[in-house]
């Protein structure tokens, strides 16, 4: 009798260890974070558990605060993004299509410096900056622009600036991917053609270089809004966040159930951010005729 089984391929081997590992490192935590939403309050010092409730998601979302600081780190998101998107498309326009190629590695090297970083080394020495009578304040003081004496630390504004500070690299990779791909015969056709460098961009540069827009929007939204080491360090309590919110819960109130109902929902909102991107970029890749991710 003829065996119809298909062979495993050796690829389908070789992968199958890390993908089990990578299924069970997704779904037991998931699994553990949705059965530590339904308990009440904490565990006890020997583990026993005080029983179960919805009444964590009901206070969830019967809390004005929760509501307020999710629409708040949505917002710092999308605005950290956008700060992204401006300062990044000259800057990887001049690394992919004006700077001598012998300095492009320089300039790479130069944008990933901050990876090799400390995230908190990086976050000290910008709160060394912008503290009172720092750099930065003593040159908008001599600018007669701000009081010296004072400092914008501790406040929404310190916590874009050092978000975007962060991100920045990510979105500049990513752009510079797209645009160093797109072939200088279509931008010297167009302008042969009488377009200006706004036409040009905008009916050349922007179409071509949306995937890596949308891949360095996945990069910067998702994990900038879920942060809470910035808003905690440098945004202090007007700063605060729902990833700030979240570490509290775990932290210092030490009330598991409801930190764990906050983390569950949290991850859905951030998933659904991650599915529009990730369909968009494939929307994105059919429109201009490049292979789905």
């Amino acid at each position: 009798m003829a065996n119809n089984k298909k062979p495993i391929s050796k690829g389908g081997t070789m992968i199958l260890p890390s993908s089990l590992l990578f299924l069970c490192l997704s779904l037991i935590p998931l699994g553990m974070l949705i059965f530590f939403s339904m308990i009440k309050g904490n565990i006890g010092i020997h583990g026993e558990i005080r029983g179960y409730t919805i009444d964590n998601f009901v206070k969830m979302f019967s809390s004005l605060t929760f509501t307020r600081l999710m629409f708040k780190s949505v917002g710092i998101g999308i605005l950290v993004t956008l700060i992204c998107i401006v300062i990044s498309y000259p800057a990887a326009w001049g690394i992919a299509k004006v700077i001598n190629p012998k300095n492009k590695n320089l300039m790479m090297m130069l944008i990933i410096v901050p990876f090799f970083t400390s995230q908190l080394l990086l976050i000290y020495a910008i709160m060394v900056i912008f503290q009172a009578k720092g750099v930065v304040m003593t040159f908008l003081g001599a600018m007669n622009l701000a009081d010296p004496s004072t400092s914008i630390l501790y406040s929404n504004t310190a916590v874009v600036i050092v978000l975007v500070y962060e991100y920045l690299p990510y979105m500049i990779l990513s752009l510079y991917t797209s645009i160093e791909g797109i072939d200088d015969n279509l931008i010297s056709a167009s302008q042969s053609l009488g377009a200006g460098k706004w036409e040009t961009f905008k009916n050349i540069v922007f179409p071509m270089s949306i995937p890596g827009l949308l891949s360095g929007i996945l990069l910067v939204l998702v994990p900038v809004t879920g942060s809470f080491v910035e808003p905690t360090l440098v945004g202090g309590p007007n700063g605060m966040m729902v990833g700030s919110l979240i570490n509290s819960q775990f932290s210092i109130v030490l009330n598991m159930g409801y930190g764990a109902a906050l983390s569950f929902v949290f991850l859905i909102v951030l998933s659904i951010i991650m599915a529009v991107v990730r369909k968009s970029i494939k929307v994105a890749n059919r429109s201009i005729g490049g292979m789905e991710e």
